[in-house]
C-alpha cells in the first residue's frame, strides 16, 4: 500500500540508512528508502593522486532541501574521514597545487545567495571563509600559485567585482518589478535581467577581488556552462574560460573558449567554430590546448568532436573526425602524449585514449563499463581519475580509475555509503532489449524485471519514456525516474531508446530533429518485443515521461488506446505555445521549427503538436508540472489537464508551486512518488495482490 500524498518525507541530517531486516529476509525499495539514501557526489582527486575528496548529500528535516558534508578518503580505498559537519549545503571541492587545503562552496550561515567559497587546511583547524561576495559563489579554482582563488559570481556589470557598488544596485532593485530588454533573460528557474557571472579573482590575502571577465556577457554562459569550462594554465599566467559573444544568446549555441591574463587584461578568442566550443583543457607544458566542439551552428545535440591546438588556437585539428562517438570529459595522460575521454556507447561508459600525434584510437575499457563513468578528476600527470560511478541498481559511489594491464583502465570503488545502505535490498534483473520499427529501424532499450519473478510469470508493465529528446536510458542510476523503484511496485519497466537517443551515433541522434513523431513507432516497437519475450502483459500496460517524454506521452494519447493509464510529467501539449514560453529558442527552432519560428513554418509547428490530437485523447491521465519550470511552462499542463477534463476523461493535475524542471526537494519527491505510484497502482495492481488508490 502505498503512503497518501500529503504525507511529507521526514529525514534527520545525518539519518542512518533505512533499518535492516531480520538476517535472510528481503524487505523492498520505495520512495522512503530511495529518498534516504546518501548521495555521493563531487569528487576531487589531489594532485599527486594519493586522496579523493568528496561530498555525501542527506535529506534534511522536514525534507526541504538537502545538506551535505565534505568527506576524504585514501585513493587506494580506506575509511573516508568527515571534514565539515552542520546544517549546510557543500560542493565542489577543490584541492590546492600543493594538496595541503581544500576549497570548497558553502551557504553555512545564510539563504543560497549567500553560498560562498571556503577554505579548510587538512592539517587541522576550522574552515575559513574566502569570499563574502554579494552574488555569491558559484564555482571555485585555484590559482597556480595557491594564493588566490578563482570564483564565479554574479555581478552587476556596471560594477564587476566592486562589492559595494554590487550591494548598492542589489537594494536599488529590490522590490521592483521585472524588467527585460534581451532575451535569455530566465532560464531553467532563474530570472537574469540585471547581472551578469563573471570569473572574480580573490586573494587569499584580504586584497580586492579582480573581475578577470568584465562586460555584459556570461561567463561561463548563463545556465549552459560551468566550472569545466574553466581552466588554469599550467605556468598559472592565463585563466582559460567560455562565453557566448552572439547578440540574442536565446537563439545562439556559439559559445568559444577564450583566454585572459590572471593578472587581469584583455580577453582574446581561441576559438572560431560556429557551434558550441568549450571544456578547455591546457597541455601539461602549457603549448597546447584540447577542447570539445560541436561543429553545427544552432544544434545542442551534435556530436562533441575533440580539438588539439597550440595555446593560440592556431592549426586546430580534430582528433576524433573518423570517429562515431561524441566526446565528454577529455583530460591530458602520458605527459601530454595522449587525450583521453569518455562516450557513451548504447548506455554504457566507454573510456578512450587518442594519440596526439598519430591520431590513433584505443579503448582504454573493453568492454564499455556497464554503468556510467562521470564527474572525472585527473590527477596532475593524468595517470589516476577519481569519479562517480553508478547504474540502474548501484546509487552512486566514488571511484578511482587506475592503470591495469597494458593500457586498460580498472574502475575501482573506494566507497560504499549508499551501497551499504542497500545491502539487504534484492536487485532487479536488468535486460537489454532490441526491436525493429514498422520502417526497419533497429531500436534498442532496457527491460527491468522485478525481484522476485516467478519464472514465466507475465506481469503489468510501466513504459518510461525518456527525455531530451537527445537523451537516453543509460544503464544509470537516477532520483527522478528511479527504476528500481517503479520495478519494487511489482511491475515491469520498459525503457525504449528511440531515435533520437545518445549512444548510437550521431545518424541514430538526428533522426529524430524535425520529425517528433517518429518516435512513436519506435516506442511501440520496444514495447511488443518486450511483451513477445513473454515477460509483459500486453494487456495491462501504462506509460509516462518527463519533459519530451512528457510530449510523446500526450502524443501517444492521440495515437492509440492500448494502454491504461498515463503519466505527464513537465510534458509539452501545444509546440507553438511553447515557443514562445520557453527560455531557449535555439532548441525548438531547430529540431520542431526547421530553424526559423512559428510564423514562418507554422505546419512544422503544428504537424506533431498533441493539442491536434486531443479529439481521439481516451486514455486516464495524470499531468505533473512545477510552476517555476521556464523549460516546459505550467500552462502547458493547464492546458493538457483542461483538454483530459473537456473531454470527460479520467485526470489529475499535480502541481508544485515551488519546484522547476525537476523535482528537487526531498518532501515534494516524496509527494510525486507516492502519487504517480497510486495512480499507476489504482489502473495496473501493485505487487503481491495489494491495492492501492492515488490519493
Amino acid at each position: 500500500m502505498l503512503a497518501p500524498a500529503i504525507v511529507l518525507l521526514a529525514l534527520a541530517a545525518d539519518a542512518p540508512a533505512p533499518v535492516t531486516p531480520p538476517a535472510g529476509a528481503a524487505r523492498g525499495f520505495g520512495p522512503d528508502d530511495l529518498l534516504a539514501l546518501p548521495r555521493v557526489e563531487s569528487p576531487a582527486l589531489s594532485p599527486d593522486g594519493a586522496r579523493v575528496a568528496f561530498t555525501v548529500a542527506r535529506a534534511a528535516p522536514g525534507g526541504e532541501r538537502l545538506t551535505s558534508a565534505l568527506f576524504l578518503v585514501p585513493a587506494a580505498g580506506g575509511e573516508p574521514r568527515q571534514l565539515t559537519r552542520g546544517d549546510e549545503r557543500v560542493s565542489s571541492p577543490r584541492f590546492s597545487p600543493d594538496g595541503k587545503r581544500i576549497a570548497f562552496l558553502s551557504d553555512r550561515g545564510g539563504p543560497p545567495r549567500s553560498t560562498q567559497a571556503w577554505v579548510l587546511d587538512l592539517a587541522g583547524g576550522e574552515a575559513i571563509r574566502a569570499t563574502t561576495l554579494p552574488g555569491g559563489a558559484d564555482a571555485v579554482l585555484w590559482t597556480a600559485d595557491g594564493r588566490s582563488l578563482l570564483v564565479t559570481s554574479d555581478v552587476d556589470p556596471r560594477c564587476g567585482a566592486d562589492a559595494a557598488c554590487n550591494e548598492r544596485a542589489e537594494a536599488a532593485a529590490r522590490d521592483r518589478p521585472r524588467i527585460a530588454t534581451r532575451l535569455l533573460f530566465r532560464h531553467w528557474t532563474s530570472w537574469r535581467e540585471r547581472v551578469r557571472t563573471h570569473v572574480l579573482r580573490v586573494p587569499l590575502d584580504g586584497g580586492p577581488a579582480v573581475d578577470l571577465t568584465p562586460g555584459d556577457r556570461d561567463v561561463p554562459p548563463f545556465g549552459r556552462g560551468g566550472d569545466g569550462d574553466l581552466a588554469v594554465s599550467p605556468d598559472g599566467t592565463t585563466l582559460y574560460f567560455v562565453a557566448v559573444t552572439d547578440p540574442v544568446e536565446a537563439i545562439s549555441t556559439n559559445a568559444d573558449v577564450y583566454a585572459v591574463p590572471i593578472a587581469g587584461g584583455e580577453a582574446r578568442r581561441i576559438t572560431t567554430g560556429p557551434g558550441w566550443d568549450g571544456s578547455p583543457r591546457p597541455s601539461p607544458d602549457g603549448r597546447r590546448l584540447a577542447w570539445l566542439s560541436q561543429p553545427r551552428a544552432g544544434f545542442e545535440s551534435d556530436r562533441f568532436h575533440l580539438m588539439v591546438a597550440a595555446a593560440d588556437g592556431s592549426g586546430a585539428r580534430d582528433l576524433t573526425a573518423g570517429e562515431d562517438l561524441s566526446a565528454q570529459e577529455p583530460w591530458w595522460a602520458r605527459n601530454g602524449r595522449a587525450l583521453r575521454f569518455t562516450a557513451d556507447v548504447a548506455g554504457s561508459t566507454a573510456v578512450y585514449e587518442v594519440d596526439v600525434a598519430s591520431g590513433k584510437l584505443v579503448r582504454l575499457t573493453d568492454p564499455p563499463y556497464a554503468g556510467q563513468i562521470a564527474s572525472l578528476s585527473p590527477s596532475r600527470d593524468g595517470g589516476v581519475v577519481a569519479a562517480i560511478v553508478h547504474s540502474m541498481t548501484d546509487p552512486p559511489e566514488s571511484a578511482v580509475l587506475r592503470p591495469g594491464k597494458g593500457r586498460a583502465l580498472e574502475v575501482a570503488r573506494i566507497t560504499s555509503f549508499a551501497t551499504a545502505a542497500l545491502s539487504s535490498v534484492p536487485r532487479p534483473e536488468v535486460r537489454p532489449l532490441a526491436a525493429t520499427s514498422p520502417d526497419g529501424t533497429k531500436v534498442a532499450g532496457w527491460l527491468v524485471l522485478p525481484p522476485g519473478r516467478r519464472p514465466g510469470e507475465r506481469l503489468p508493465a510501466v513504459v518510461l519514456v525518456h527525455g531530451g529528446p537527445q537523451g537516453a536510458w543509460d544503464h544509470a542510476w537516477t532520483w527522478r525516474w528511479n527504476v528500481m523503484a517503479f520495478a519494487a511496485q511489482g511491475w515491469a519497466v520498459v525503457l525504449p531508446n528511440p531515435r533520437g537517443s545518445t549512444g548510437y551515433g550521431q545518424a541514430y541522434v538526428d533522426a529524430i530533429s524535425r520529425d517528433w513523431g517518429a518516435e512513436y513507432d519506435d516506442v511501440m516497437a520496444v514495447l511488443d518485443a518486450a511483451i513477445a519475450a513473454g515477460d509483459v502483459d500486453g494487456a495491462r500496460t501504462c506509460a509516462a515521461g518527463g519533459s519530451y517524454g512528457g510530449f510523446m506521452v500526450n502524443y501517444v494519447n492521440g495515437r492509440t488506446d492500448r494502454f491504461r493509464c498515463l503519466v505527464v510529467h513537465a510534458g509539452l501539449y501545444d509546440l507553438g505555445m511553447m515557443w514562445g514560453t520557453t527560455d531557449e529558442l535555439w532548441f525548438p527552432e531547430y529540431d520542431v521549427g526547421a530553424g526559423g519560428p512559428p510564423w514562418e513554418r507554422p505546419e512544422a509547428w503544428s504537424r506533431f503538436s498533441p493539442d491536434r490530437l486531443v479529439a481521439r485523447w481516451k486514455t486516464p491521465t495524470l499531468v505533473s508540472h512545477g510552476e517555476l519550470d521556464y523549460r516546459c511552462t505550467v500552462d502547458q499542463a493547464y492546458a493538457a489537464f483542461t483538454a483530459l477534463q473537456r473531454r470527460g476523461i479520467e485526470s489529475k493535475l499535480l502541481v508544485f508551486p515551488d519546484e522547476g524542471h525537476w523535482i528537487q526537494r526531498p518532501k515534494n519527491s516524496k509527494v510525486f512518488y507516492d502519487v504517480v505510484f497510486g495512480w499507476l497502482a489504482e489502473h495496473l495492481g501493485t505487487a503481491a495482490g495489494a491495492s492501492a488508490r492515488a490519493p
